[in-house]
């Protein structure tokens, strides 16, 4: 309750991701199945998950291109978003190269509310690039909207939503690719890498978060917690998650130690399942976004526009989805 409730989350939305989830590790078992296949294994190991499921193609992109392919990718989220994001190449609110000195990485910044954002990154002539770039641009379109319709204290917004309108781009980035590459090969790489980022962002997020879940449980429930408790904990989880008993994905028994080597457990207290939500909710939005067109791109503005005016819940729920529902986990699973 304390580590939700800045945002206002109800428990229930953390109780919800994990149950569905459940219900859902079928179709991870499935993938799992297949990546056996692909790698030509008799019976995979949770090591063999590291191994890519799909051969590397290299994809080529200078900054000029990347801004082009962007600017179609973007076209199902409307007219006045492309401007936008047109606007940004124009005026330079972009610092793409890499030089001495500068940090690694990439990211957006909205706070200079009276101005536009800028977005810092490091292009590297590549797809990666190019994501990040989308990625970023998510963030940025994100704090431009909500800074034109948001008084100054309304104006930022939290990680819950912020990341929804940055995977969003994401995902319509992945359905353009994958129409329009020339081969099978570009279009395995992609469809393999983008199953991965399922796998790792959806499922592996979630058992943590769950992971979590039962460390405190057990505390409030006034029971002693030991090293050898938490593995047993963290090992029985791994193990329900990746179909070790039926034969999906066989978790070796050194796994009972990886929890203690994951930061997050260690600095932040109940944040990785919004890597889940944020990814889960985003993949829904592009759904109904790519099958209703207009109503669903105008339904979403109420979370670009909507900045903390109202809490991230309300304004998910305003922007077509229920996060006490099963929808926005019903479309990604058959995404």
């Amino acid at each position: 309750e304390s580590a939700l409730n800045a945002n206002n989350i109800p428990v229930s939305v953390y109780e919800n991701l994990i149950n569905q989830i459940h219900k859902n590790l079928p179709t991870l078992h499935r993938f799992l199945k297949l990546k056996a296949r692909m790698l030509g294994v008799d019976q995979l190991h949770y090591y063999d998950l590291y191994t890519p499921l799909v051969e590397s193609v290299e994809f080529k992109f200078n900054v000029e291109d990347g801004q082009k392919l962007l600017l179609d990718v973007f076209k199902p989220l409307g007219e006045e978003y492309v401007t936008t994001v047109k606007k940004s190449f124009d005026e330079r609110w972009i610092d793409y190269i890499p030089t001495t000195g500068k940090r690694s990485g990439a990211y957006s910044s909205g706070a200079a509310y009276d101005y536009h954002p800028f977005i810092l990154m490091n292009w590297t002539d590549d797809y990666e690039s190019v994501s990040t770039l989308a990625h970023e641009l998510g963030h940025t379109m994100h704090s431009y909207f909500s800074n034109k319709h948001q008084p100054f204290v309304n104006a930022q917004y939290s990680i819950f939503v912020a990341e929804i309108a940055s995977t969003i781009n994401e995902n319509l980035l992945n359905n353009y690719m994958i129409d329009n590459v020339k081969t099978d090969e570009e279009k395995l790489y992609l469809l393999g890498s983008y199953l991965d980022l399922l796998r790792t962002t959806i499922f592996r997020q979630t058992s943590f978060a769950e992971f979590e879940w039962e460390i405190h449980n057990k505390i409030e429930n006034g029971e002693p917690l030991t090293g050898e408790d938490i593995s047993t904990i963290y090992y029985d989880l791994v193990k329900k998650y990746y179909g070790h008993d039926s034969g999906a994905c066989i978790v070796d028994d050194y796994i009972a130690y990886e929890w203690a080597y994951i930061p997050h457990f260690i600095h932040y207290t109940y944040y990785v399942y919004q890597y889940s939500t944020s990814l889960i909710y985003a993949t829904a939005f592009a759904e109904k976004i790519v099958k209703d067109g207009k109503p669903a791109v105008d339904k979403f503005y109420n979370i670009l526009n909507g900045g903390s005016s109202e809490y991230p819940i309300d304004l998910i729920r305003k922007a077509g989805l229920d996060p006490l529902s099963s929808e926005a986990f019903d479309l990604t699973m058959a995404k």
